[in-house]
């Protein structure tokens, strides 16, 4: 790259990075998060109460109604007069549409707290969001490896017969699957590397959950998410300096895929997103790095 590309380069990469740190906290982003509570057959208290199964941020109603789950079917029951609404409207009674397969979930409203039923593996669990979650206002930014156009990288995706269902683990100790359609092979710094890539909604990309020697060192100890574009002929562009860190650095309410072995690499990668045990929730990590 020319000295003008560099400069370019780094620009577009620098915008990339406050367009994250956007997301994460913005009113519903990753930050908003309060709580996950996974569903049992039958009838559940939701509220702000303590005795609630399903308890919510202390603007929430004490007691605000009952989530009944039965045949693999979400209802809510509203039993308190403060408004409690759906797409804007005031609710006595609906039914709860998780966000499997990738649609949006019924989201229901109350002040600035809400929640939404999330599926992961084989669970239903309530997921509550609170737009003034003190995290919000904590959060200063993410930390970054210094951006360097090398970890830039073409290669080649190498597609399996069929795409293949790899178990992995989650952040919250269940299991779920990694569906690769194969490996990307590339060079990087003198080094072979290969990667199972699964798809997106989206032709011209590939997603990627990786591990590599940095990890619990510089890097976040579960491992790091990357997208990467695909063309026709399964030429891949690879931008580490875009590796970002999985929901479950920031909260313990996410419920995040952890890289299949394949993934573990112990070639260091130092691009994209760093980590600091001062930072984020960290609890857990060394355990799911384990994994």
């Amino acid at each position: 790259m020319s000295d003008e590309q560099v400069s370019a380069y780094r620009q577009q990469i620098e915008a990339w990075r406050k367009d994250r740190e956007r997301a994460l906290a913005a009113p519903d982003g990753w930050l908003s998060l309060t709580g996950l509570f996974i569903l049992q057959e039958g009838e559940q208290r939701v509220g702000s109460g303590a005795d609630n199964e399903i308890v919510l941020p202390q603007s929430a109603p004490a007691h605000l109604g009952t989530i009944v789950l039965a045949h693999g079917k979400v209802g809510l029951t509203v039993t308190t007069e403060t408004p409690v609404c759906v797409d804007g409207a005031p609710v006595e009674h609906v039914e709860l549409v998780d966000n499997s397969n990738g649609r949006h979930p019924t989201v229901v409203k109350v002040g600035d707290v809400s929640f939404f039923v999330h599926k992961f593996s084989n669970d239903l669990a309530i997921r509550v969001k609170d737009r003034n979650h003190p995290a919000i206002q904590a959060f200063t930014g993410c930390k970054w490896f210094e951006i360097d156009p090398a970890y830039r990288v073409e290669g080649q995706l190498v597609r399996e017969g069929s795409p293949a269902a790899i178990p992995v683990k989650t952040s919250v100790q269940t299991e779920a699957e990694y569906q690769s359609i194969g490996a990307v092979e590339f060079m990087l710094q003198g080094q072979s590397l290969r990667l199972l890539a699964s798809a997106t909604r989206k032709r011209e990309e590939l997603f990627i959950i990786f591990r590599d020697g940095t990890a619990g060192r510089q890097s976040y100890g579960a491992g790091r998410y990357l997208y990467a574009n695909v063309d026709e002929a399964d030429k891949v562009v690879l931008d580490f300096n875009k590796a970002y860190n999985p929901p479950c650095a920031f909260t313990p309410y996410a419920t995040c895929s952890l890289p299949p072995r394949a993934n573990v690499l112990s070639f260091s990668i130092e691009a994209g997103e760093r980590y600091e045990r001062s930072f984020g929730v960290d609890k857990d990590e060394d355990k799911r790095a384990a994994l």
